[in-house]
């Protein structure tokens, strides 16, 4: 019966960061402003349980990969157009 409580809480313990990474980057890829909120909520809660604190690190981390990997992308297709504009001329 314990050990069965305690796979039940590691359980518990891996899908909800895991979801809350989904969802994070879910709202990144939307360009969402709810995206900056749900990190700065989660690291609220690390004040209750220090454990939380690294899954609302790395929910920044994944905010600021999928902008910077947006960006860059945005960027690319910017210097492709230049490029095409050149052309024509």
């Amino acid at each position: 019966m314990e050990i069965t409580k305690m796979l039940f809480a590691l359980i518990i313990l891996l899908i909800i960061p895991f979801t809350l990474f989904y969802v994070e980057y879910r709202l990144a890829k939307t360009q969402s402003k709810t995206a900056v909120i749900l990190p700065v909520v989660v690291l609220c809660f690390s004040v209750i349980m220090p454990i939380v604190a690294l899954t609302g690190i790395i929910m920044f981390v994944i905010y600021f990969v999928v902008k910077y990997l947006e960006k860059e992308k945005k960027n690319k297709l910017s210097e492709i157009d230049k490029m095409n504009i050149q052309d024509l001329e």
